[in-house]
């Protein structure tokens, strides 16, 4: 199931009333101010909201009959299984270590708990805590991501896991009746899929109550997804194992401890890796404004693998879709309608393939790498994949526990996935099947 086909059209007109105002600004030739990008800017966040909670409510039919069960009654009323599998953590972890807390609350905590969970799931509600709700909060994070679900994603049995691959071609020869025909002797090669782990936690009082718990809850829920789907895309894109001079953080040293860049040294190099560091001839010094022939000039660095749309997708930041929507041949999606579910976020695109937008994709100095503390001049950068070369793997995905800290004297609630990125060929500094073009000005 997808989108509604009134909420698909309700976003058509949102998207064409963008591209309407800023092609009126065009043919006034009143160049757009930087309040105005911002402004369209969020106005395209929220369209982007509305694709996602329509394409969630899609995929989220296939739990309890067209949504998931909620609690009817009492004071967990309104709460799913998902809701209650983290208010279940935390009073876990008061369970384990009971020490100069109210055994009384505890106990009605618990007892509430019980009859909560099982008016979700039909008496087990324990038992689908850690299996179906699981799934449940991945499904929801992945909806919400806009870069992961372009790549081939695989479960991975182990870690690391190697994936066989076959390389070169076949060889044709004529045949000859009753004759053998000359074989082709195919080179082979295996992907090695290695995942590293990205761990987050969250600090609770000791003071925290039940009636506390239930407040939060939907706040907490909210962060979780926003969180997770963010940092995923974050370092499928930005990811660079570098400490000094990072794509991210050009100018200066990071370590693994640092708030809000640690996550960038996860283990392995991301997609923006690739051309700007491992093979530099896949960029390009656009060095000019939005153009047509910028999106041709960074797919012609492809070669072969530029040749199918099917296969390519554009990534790109937000001020440069926007500034892309005066460009003739940008296809929005008033303009080609229900065909923009092949892949979620897509609100627009150049000859049949596909551009995303992504929040993680920041823009960028000059040279295509962002300064740390802020860029000289920010300017926009414009990624193309061959999404058939790239894989994604998971070996564990969300996991939620909570414990307690005396010394402290708060409860963490710790979530944590095992992620893994690798392109096909195994050797990026001869890659030709992604490519950048930067320094993408007047954004």
């Amino acid at each position: 199931m997808t989108i509604a086909t009134q909420d698909l059209d309700l976003i058509k007109r949102e998207v064409a009333s963008i591209r309407e105002y800023y092609q009126s600004r065009m043919d006034a030739e009143i160049p757009p101010i930087k309040e105005e990008v911002e402004r369209v800017g969020a106005q395209l966040a929220r369209v982007q909201d509305m694709w996602h909670e329509g394409e969630k409510r899609g995929i989220l039919s296939k739990f309890a009959g067209g949504d998931r069960a909620r609690v009817p009654y009492g004071k967990y009323t309104g709460l799913d299984p998902l809701d209650m599998a983290c208010v279940r953590s935390l009073l876990k972890a008061q369970l384990r270590e009971p020490f100069g807390l109210n055994s009384r609350m505890l106990e009605d905590w618990q007892s509430n708990i019980k009859a909560a969970m099982d008016s979700t799931s039909a008496g087990s509600g324990d038992e689908l805590v850690d299996t179906q709700e699981a799934r449940a909060l991945w499904d929801d994070v992945n909806l919400e991501t806009a870069v992961a679900p372009l790549l081939n994603t695989i479960e991975m049995p182990s870690n690391p896991f190697q994936i066989p691959l076959q390389l070169g071609a076949v060889n044709w020869f004529p045949g000859t009746e009753n004759v053998a025909t000359k074989s082709t002797t195919l080179a082979t090669a295996r992907q090695t899929l290695t995942a590293y782990e990205l761990v987050a936690e969250v600090p609770w009082s000791y003071d925290l109550d039940e009636d506390a718990v239930i407040a939060m809850m939907e706040e907490l829920r909210r962060g979780l997804l926003r969180n997770a789907r963010e940092v995923i895309d974050d370092v499928l894109l930005n990811a660079d194992t570098t400490t000094t001079n990072n794509i991210n953080a050009d100018g200066t040293t990071i370590t693994t401890t640092d708030a809000g860049k640690g996550h960038w040294l996860v283990g392995f190099d991301g997609l923006l890796h690739l051309p700007l560091v491992d093979n530099t001839s896949q960029v390009n010094d656009h060095n000019a404004a939005v153009s047509d022939d910028m999106f041709n000039e960074v797919r012609a660095k492809l070669g072969k693998y530029g040749v199918r749309p099917s296969e390519l997708v554009y990534v790109c930041d937000i001020n440069t879709f926007i500034r892309s929507l005066s460009v003739d041949n940008f296809r929005t999606l008033d303009k080609f309608g229900p065909q923009a579910t092949v892949l979620t976020g897509q609100l627009g695109s150049v000859e049949g393939i596909p551009v995303i937008v992504s929040e993680q994709m920041g823009l960028a100095d000059t040279d295509g790498k962002v300064t740390d503390g802020g860029n000289g001049t920010d300017t926009g950068r414009l990624l193309i994949v061959n999404r058939s070369q790239w894989r994604v793997g998971f070996k564990r995905e969300l996991a939620i526990e909570t414990v307690r800290d005396a010394q402290k004297r708060q409860n963490i609630m710790v979530v944590s996935f095992r992620i893994a990125l690798q392109e096909r060929s195994g050797t990026r500094s001869t890659a030709t099947h992604t490519a950048l073009q930067y320094n993408i000005t007047g954004v």
